[in-house]
């Protein structure tokens, strides 16, 4: 069964179509990723080896997604040509800005991340959290409990 150069032409349109959509999302994804992995070294508690595993993990999945990005670029780029050949050549300028922007912001959240990777403590900031307090109230008197954090049972009577 022969396929004619409009059938051809339509699915290579597709094609790229739904590479341009992934090629968007990429960022989203990224994006979504950095910052959970950056609430979660500011919410949890981890060690400093833990933390470093997280900032770690950050800075690797930022470069392959740099590679990632790329890659899917170039196969943008081969199926564009494509196209043009059928359309007739078209030229933009700065065609491959997005690309470049995107990588250079991946690339400085890698660099961020293996730079906190370092020394976690030193820009992972904690605050001590607040220790409990219990007030009791006996026969409308306030009190702060000591240490216990129970209150004293009332005298009967």
């Amino acid at each position: 069964m022969a396929v004619s150069e409009t059938e051809i032409y339509q699915q290579q349109c597709a094609e790229f179509r739904a590479l341009n959509a992934v090629f968007w999302q990429i960022p989203l994804i990224m994006m979504t990723l950095n910052g959970g992995l950056w609430f979660a070294l500011a919410s949890l508690e981890l060690t400093d080896t833990g933390q470093r595993f997280i900032l770690v993990f950050a800075a690797v999945a930022n470069v392959v997604f740099i590679v990632a990005l790329i890659r899917l670029r170039l196969l943008m780029s081969a199926l564009l040509a494509r196209i043009h050949a059928v359309e007739g050549a078209m030229t933009a300028p700065l065609a491959k800005i997005t690309v470049v922007a995107f990588c250079g912001l991946l690339l400085l959240a890698a660099l961020g991340a293996v730079l906190a990777a370092l020394n976690p403590g030193a820009v992972l900031a904690t605050t001590a959290k607040p220790s409990p307090v219990v007030v009791c109230v006996d026969d409308g008197q306030t009190a702060v409990a000591a240490r216990t954090l129970t209150c004293s049972p009332a005298a009967p009577g």
